[in-house]
């Protein structure tokens, strides 16, 4: 069976936000669990919650590209961890609504894509998927479970793979 679009890109975000829910409920049960959505790797760096906003909409974007729909538009910063997981949860519904086919048609598909204060280019949603879209989901994902790992909340490689294959 060939590998397709659907296959390496709303798979695999369903998979990577699994995960991000996952090291977000390991958040909750912290002691710091109320500071932890404002702790950053680094002073220069976004927080936990602006890694949440990001890896979600960048998701949500890939799958409303990859189905010819508009993409919403999250308001904001989630500011609680309910907000969070709603918001998780709602990208996670779009993503177990995307038709394979249809995403393995747009896959295909070349049009004109923003590249934030680039110029606009032609390229497949594919391309968009692997070259812009993915890399920022995993960067956003790996950050947010650094921050949490720095700020004492014990995960490990497991937890990191929850929603790629889990782990008993």
């Amino acid at each position: 069976m060939p590998h397709r679009t659907y296959d390496g890109t709303v798979s695999v975000v369903g998979a990577i936000l699994t995960t991000l829910s996952h090291i977000l409920h390991q958040a909750t049960q912290h002691p710091k669990a109320d500071t932890l959505l404002n702790a950053r790797l680094h002073e220069d760096m976004y927080p936990l919650a602006d890694q949440i906003r990001l890896a979600t909409q960048f998701s949500e974007n890939l799958v409303a590209r990859l189905t010819g729909r508009e993409a919403v538009t999250f308001d904001g910063n989630p500011a609680t961890y309910a907000e969070c997981f709603e918001r998780i949860e709602t990208v996670l519904k779009a993503v177990r609504e995307a038709d394979k086919d249809i995403v393995n048609q747009y896959g295909d598909k070349v049009e004109l894509t923003k590249r934030g204060p680039l110029e606009p280019v032609e390229m497949s949603g594919a391309t968009f998927a692997h070259t812009m879209v993915l890399p920022n989901i995993y960067f956003h994902l790996t950050t947010a479970y650094g921050i949490l790992r720095k700020e004492g909340v014990p995960l490990g490689k497991k937890d990191y793979y929850v929603g790629f294959f889990p782990i008993q």
